[in-house]
């Protein structure tokens, strides 16, 4: 009869062979069900922890290449800015040699400029080498590629040497302003300077000085010039002035004063007709009235005095230009 305990185990017998003795082995019932289900449970764990590696690596690699993925675009992104940005800085600096080139012609014409308004002046505008000339002729030479060192020595180059022309430009300026205000004084001194002569006709009949008087006799100071003409021949005004005086009077006949400011004065006298009234503004050169014979005169000609300071003297050294044209 089998008892309690008989229920609750298992016995296992091997036997070896038919001489050996036979090996017998209790064990419990629930061994049964709990070996496999232990051994399903490790499985399982087992199972499981590969899953949750195997997806944790997968996230990782996952991340890591979205990671790179970016890295990779940002970067290139970058390379492509900066290809971009050094593409704009060989253009820039380009454009800045241009403008170099273009300084130092200018600069070159304003020396030129110079030398026409001050012939044999030296020009202080520091040292500068001949100035290359930009045109279409052929060009050559050695291909040598620019990088960003290049680029930047060569930008910092052409920002001393733009430095160092405008300095020069800057002092020519000043000279080239003076040397104007100088020339526009020496145009204006011209302007107003009795050089010119007053008529057509450059025979001197009757100088400055003493001489006979052709109506008594006796010696007397004539006080200008008297200068042969047909009648109505044109009398021009000797400088820029005023006309102080347009009228008539038995000695001087029809005459005309002008006033060229600095103490000179200027008088036409024994005109056929005047042409201009008192107070007028008259140019350097122009007809001002008709050579006559009117008040004390013997003939046609023209009487041209030259006052300084309220004093009479001899024209003849003012009369340095030969026609009226050149004033």
């Amino acid at each position: 009869m089998k008892t309690k305990e008989d229920k609750k185990e298992l016995t296992l017998m091997f036997i070896p062979g038919a001489d050996k003795r036979v090996l017998r082995f209790r064990v419990p019932r629930i061994s049964l069900y709990a070996v496999p289900s232990a051994a399903a449970l490790v499985i399982l764990g087992f199972s499981l922890t590969i899953y949750v590696q195997n997806t944790s690596h997968r996230s990782t690699t996952e991340q890591l290449t979205e990671t790179f993925t970016g890295q990779e675009k940002q970067l290139t992104e970058q390379l492509m800015l900066k290809d971009s940005e050094l593409e704009k800085l060989q253009i820039e600096l380009i454009d800045l040699s241009k403008q170099a080139e273009q300084f130092r012609s200018k600069l070159e014409e304003i020396r030129k400029l110079e030398n026409k308004i001050s012939p044999g002046t030296p020009v202080s505008s520091g040292k500068s080498a001949a100035p290359p000339t930009s045109s279409n002729s052929d060009v050559g030479g050695t291909e040598t590629p620019a990088g960003p060192r290049e680029m930047n020595e060569l930008a910092a180059q052409t920002k001393s040497s733009l430095s160092g022309m405008i300095g020069d430009i800057d002092g020519l300026l000043v000279q080239l302003t003076e040397s104007e205000r100088k020339l526009q004084e020496a145009r204006r001194l011209k302007r107003i300077t009795p050089t010119i002569w007053p008529s057509d006709s450059r025979t001197v009949t009757s100088g400055f000085g003493v001489r006979q008087d052709p109506f008594t006799g006796r010696p007397n100071v004539h006080t200008g010039l008297d200068i042969d003409g047909e009648l109505n021949d044109p009398v021009y005004a000797a400088a820029d002035g005023t006309v102080t005086a347009a009228g008539y009077d038995s000695q001087h006949g029809n005459h005309i004063r002008i006033d060229h400011t600095r103490g000179i004065e200027t008088e036409y006298l024994h005109l056929n007709k005047m042409e201009v009234q008192p107070g007028s503004t008259v140019r350097k050169g122009q007809i001002i009235g008709r050579v006559g014979t009117t008040g004390r005169s013997t003939g046609t000609h023209l009487h041209y005095e030259v006052h300084k300071n309220g004093t009479k003297i001899n024209p003849s050294p003012y009369l340095i230009s030969d026609r009226k044209d050149d004033n």
